[in-house]
């Protein structure tokens, strides 16, 4: 009964090889051929994953003019093919290059190219490099390259905008072109080291918004981090000397009604500085105005937000600016000026006829100078023409004494000469002398 069912079971393995096997006629015959089919299809499940591991590019970084190496890690297990049902390894084969779809021409310094060098490399050698089994193509590894510079230490910038805020600015001195993110800190003393809040990623700056304005330095280190390193740039801010208000805000001037030469003018701290009351940080103003033309600015102090001008011109349109200043530290500094606005005071109607008058005077305003103003800027034409002026009659004064000097000095030696020869003849004649002195001592006691 065994023997039968093994008979028939054989018979039907038979027939299902017959009918379904064209292209394996002799697996059943020759149990060889099955174990070269398992080798083969456990050797081609290996190939295959290898080749969808080598598609994942691999990323690498290197510095600009350096010489960088590239290894095509897929080629150190050769090529198998199957030839007559066996697998039959040809060892490491030769491989090529491509840059960005192109073929890589490279030197015969490797017996089999898989090492590709690259020298002196510039930003045109990045992109995608990509190596192949020379003779059947099969993708073996993906690089993508990225060229660039390590860090370098950065340009920061400071302001102290009020007594609770510090915001650091930076910039790269040196450009990498590399991706590139940047650690910000500070320290007071020797305090711990606290983070100073980059509140967007991509925007260079940072808040230091706990700021100990008892402490005058703090110490702010941004630390730029790239593929290629790191680099640290300590900034030491001083909070007084850097205190810089912003620009007051919202500066409006209105007519003041009846007044021909008044300006009401008022404005708003700027946002930034504390606007509680019990803040004892008040600020100080200074407010600049003059007529429209004209080169000299007045200017006013108040601790207020208003002021009223009390010496506009009549008639005539005028700029106003203010900024600000902390008021009890005065080596401080000062805000930027506030956009300049304009104003002209309160017209009589009864003088809107006399326009063609004013016209006139506007025309030849700018040799005028403003009715009252506190501080003057000195025209610098006007300074130029009398210093040239005030030269021109030195030289005139100094050539002139040196003339008469020197026709004086010829008067002079011109008289004088023969009295200055005979004498010296006279000091030079020895008998001369001796006759005088015997003469002179004969004629004593007669004199007597």
């Amino acid at each position: 009964m065994n023997a039968e069912s093994q008979e028939s079971s054989a018979a039907a393995s038979t027939d299902l090889v017959v009918k379904n096997g064209r292209a394996m006629p002799g697996l059943v015959l020759c149990p060889r051929g099955l174990i070269v089919l398992g080798i083969l299809t456990l050797s081609c499940v290996h190939v295959n994953s290898e080749i969808l591991s080598n598609e994942v590019p691999e990323v690498h970084f290197a510095s600009l003019g350096s010489t960088v190496k590239l290894t095509c890690r897929g080629s150190h297990q050769g090529i198998s093919e199957v030839i007559e049902g066996l697998i039959v390894s040809f060892g490491r084969s030769a491989v090529v290059w491509t840059h960005n779809g192109s073929v890589v021409r490279t030197r015969q310094n490797h017996p089999s190219d898989v090492l590709l060098i690259l020298t002196n490399t510039t930003r045109s050698m990045e992109g995608n490099y990509s190596c192949y089994e020379e003779r059947r193509r099969d993708l073996l590894q993906s690089i993508i390259l990225h060229l660039g510079y390590p860090p370098e230490y950065l340009s920061v910038s400071c302001k102290v905008p009020s007594h609770s805020k510090i915001l650091c600015t930076w910039t790269q001195r040196v450009k990498t072109h590399l991706p590139t993110k940047y650690i910000s800190s500070y320290r007071v003393d020797n305090e711990e080291t606290e983070p100073c809040e980059q509140e967007i990623q991509d925007v260079n700056e940072c808040t230091i918004s706990d700021l100990k304005f008892w402490a005058s330095k703090h110490l702010v280190n941004i630390t730029e981090v790239n593929p290629l390193g790191s680099k640290s740039t300590i900034t030491n801010v001083d909070v007084h000397k850097n205190l810089k208000p912003d620009a007051p805000e919202e500066l409006i001037c209105d007519q003041v009604n009846g007044e021909p030469t008044q300006l009401f003018v008022h404005w708003k701290p700027p946002s930034s500085w504390p606007s509680d009351t019990h803040v004892p940080f008040p600020l100080k103003f200074e407010l600049q105005y003059r007529p429209v033309g004209s080169k000299f600015w007045s200017k006013m102090e108040t601790e207020d937000t208003s002021i009223v001008i009390m010496d506009a011109l009549i008639g005539h349109l005028h700029h106003i600016r203010v900024r600000a200043q902390d008021a009890f530290i005065n080596y401080s500094q000062w805000s930027e000026w506030s956009e300049v606005v304009q104003a002209q005071p309160w017209t009589d109607p009864s003088m809107l006829a006399e326009a063609t008058t004013d016209t006139l005077f506007v025309s030849i305003f700018p040799s005028t100078f403003p009715v009252k103003a506190t501080e003057k800027s000195p025209d610098p034409s006007f300074d130029e023409n009398g210093s040239q002026v005030l030269i021109i009659l030195g030289l005139l004064a100094a050539v002139m004494v040196v003339v008469v000097f020197s026709i004086t000095v010829l008067l002079w030696a011109n008289n004088n000469r023969p009295s200055a020869l005979q004498d010296s003849k006279l000091a030079w004649s020895p008998n001369y002398v001796l006759r005088i002195d015997v003469v002179n001592c004969f004629d004593l006691p007669l004199r007597l």
